[in-house]
């Protein structure tokens, strides 16, 4: 959708929202919220269609950018640079005596996470612009 929300996320926020009725019965809760997130979401690609290209556009750029290894960056028209954090971080576990430890590494010498340049980028860039 334009905003990124996927279908199980709309479902399950049409599900909540059908939790709060009481004229859906529990058992049909799953099938109601699907089948209604599946309306809205072909609706919401059909109303605003250029604003959905224009996201996978975007979309399409950053993956370029970060299967070549480099984080997604641009500058706002303020002139403030911007550069996407989204690292594939590290991690080892170290065992002792006491308990495991699990030590995360997060510099900037992991390699970028293409799948969070990807789907972070869209909404990133365009609200960078407000």
């Amino acid at each position: 959708s334009v905003y990124g929300v996927t279908f199980v996320g709309a479902r399950q926020q049409i599900q909540n929202r059908l939790k709060e009725r009481t004229d859906v019965p529990e058992d049909q809760l799953f099938s109601a919220s699907s089948y209604i997130a599946q309306l809205t979401l072909n609706s919401l690609g059909r109303i605003f269609s250029a604003a959905t290209n224009i996201m996978e556009w975007l979309a399409q750029c950053a993956r370029i950018v970060a299967k070549n290894g480099q984080p997604v960056c641009w500058v706002t028209p303020l002139g403030l640079p911007v550069v996407q954090p989204y690292r594939r971080f590290g991690q080892m576990q170290v065992k002792t005596i006491i308990q495991n430890v699990v030590i995360a590494d997060f510099t900037e010498q992991l390699p970028v996470s293409p799948a969070q340049q990807r789907s972070a980028f869209p909404p990133n860039y365009v609200h960078s612009l407000d």
